[in-house]
């Protein structure tokens, strides 16, 4: 072979090499590329830590309360969304959170005089009912606070309504604006901890009292004689911290793929403040229209020291760990919604008579027409282990005297039977920061 055939050949086949290790690259590189927007282990695969053993965790299974329904009622449930379908794009997997402080305190008497005290009664004329709770009566100021002894929830309540009534007769009410800031003020003032239930604002209520003494809903501000003001937090499904590997692209997956409210936010981790996305929702007690912090609003009384323009308080909420203990399997919404027509679901609010305040009686409904599905968490009036998820089912009822009232029924979201024992899932590496010079 010539010197110049040797050159020829040599070109070809250095082409050809080229080619040849261009396209293994290129497989190495797609094969060990992440897709887009794909999410990782940790945000597919539950890690059901709460528990080491899942018979632990099972002893939680939720037990949520429902109103009744005239007996001789057995409703239909229907689907009523242009699809004919509910959407399904909910997570598959969310976060559970530990209550922490749940025994009895062992100064919780001492605690509870002096929240009484800054409540404006003689902490010393103090009465134990039942041995589990302290109570105090203020005949002058018709005031009763009363303290459960185990976690310190409290009800203080005007006990003679009418004088409610007498004095709204005398002033205007404030404006709910107004009301909002007199109840944030009045928690603020006997030292409550209320801080996850200022991120979102509250709603109110407008309130009548009726001869009974019961409340309902006032027409309008003109006609009520106290505002109620309900307090909600939340609390996140979700949460990807913005420093690891790829999160740009889990949080613009699970944009896509879940019906969310989404903050940013940042946490402390190993002593640095560490950015997250959080995919959010609510926190709702047995009645999604009433909180389970709610501060009654009225006109101010002249007579009293300490909360002269507010009536009642029922603080009835636990702590929670501001860190998820672990991430647990849902059931689909599509099972979710069999079980509701199944009629295992539980009714939780029917706005039959127009009056979202009214003590609820039982009504005989004739079909459930559902138009939304949504994820919350469900704190109930008991003491619960964990915070966990509940599908939330809304829609129009038609009732049996062709009245329509809107509803909504609550489901229990963990699969419970595919928890598992705990499983140890691999964290996802934190992203290295480029740059010329390292950090300080």
């Amino acid at each position: 072979m010539t010197l110049t055939e040797a050159a020829f050949w040599f070109k070809r086949f250095s082409k050809i090499a080229i080619g040849v290790a261009l396209v293994a690259m290129l497989g190495i590189l797609i094969l060990w590329k992440p897709p887009e927007g794909i999410v990782v282990q940790k945000y597919i695969t539950p890690s059901c830590a709460c528990t080491p053993k899942k018979e632990n965790f099972l002893e939680n299974e939720l037990v949520i309360p429902s109103y009744e329904i005239v007996d001789s009622t057995v409703p239909s449930y229907e689907v009523q969304t242009e699809t004919g379908k509910l959407d399904d794009s909910l997570p598959k997997i969310v976060n559970v959170y530990e209550y922490t402080n749940l025994g009895e305190q062992v100064n919780a008497k001492e605690q509870a005089m002096i929240l009484a005290k800054k409540m404006g009664f003689d902490q010393d004329r103090v009465k134990k009912v039942d041995g589990k709770a302290y109570e105090w009566t203020n005949t002058k100021t018709k005031r009763k606070l009363t303290v459960t002894a185990v976690d310190l929830n409290f009800t203080y309540e005007t006990i003679d309504k009418d004088m409610v009534v007498r004095l709204r007769k005398t002033k205007d009410l404030p404006s709910t604006d107004e009301a909002i800031t007199s109840a944030t003020r009045a928690l603020n003032s006997i030292g409550v901890e209320i801080g996850e239930y200022t991120v979102i604002p509250p709603t109110t209520y407008r309130i009548n009292i009726e001869p009974d003494g019961q409340y309902t809903e006032a027409e309008s501000l003109l006609e009520a004689e106290l505002i109620r003001v309900d307090f909600y937090r939340q609390k996140s499904l979700i949460t990807v911290p913005m420093n690891i590997e790829g999160a740009e692209g889990m949080v613009a997956s699970l944009e896509k793929r879940a019906n969310m409210g989404k903050v940013t936010n940042s946490i402390l981790v190993n002593d640095q403040r560490v950015e997250v996305t959080e995919f959010t929702t609510l926190v709702f007690n047995d009645n999604p229209n009433k909180s389970n912090i709610s501060v009654y609003v009225g006109v101010e009384d002249s007579s009293l020291k300490v909360l002269k323009d507010i009536y009642q308080i029922d603080f009835k909420t636990w702590s929670i760990s501001p860190q998820s203990c672990g991430t647990y399997p849902l059931i689909s919404a599509d099972v979710a919604e069999e079980k509701v027509k199944n009629g295992q679901g539980s009714l939780v609010f029917l706005n039959y008579d127009k009056d979202q305040v009214a003590p609820y009686a039982p009504q005989e409904i004739k079909r459930f027409l559902i138009t939304s599905v949504s994820l919350i968490y469900y704190e109930g009036s008991n003491v619960q282990q964990y915070l966990q998820p509940v599908y939330f089912f809304s829609g129009v009822a038609e009732l049996k005297n062709s009245d329509k009232a809107d509803f909504h029924i609550y489901y229990p979201a963990i699969d419970y039977t595919n928890v598992t024992d705990e499983i140890e899932i691999q964290e996802v590496p934190v992203e290295e920061k480029g740059g010329l010079f390292p950090s300080s």
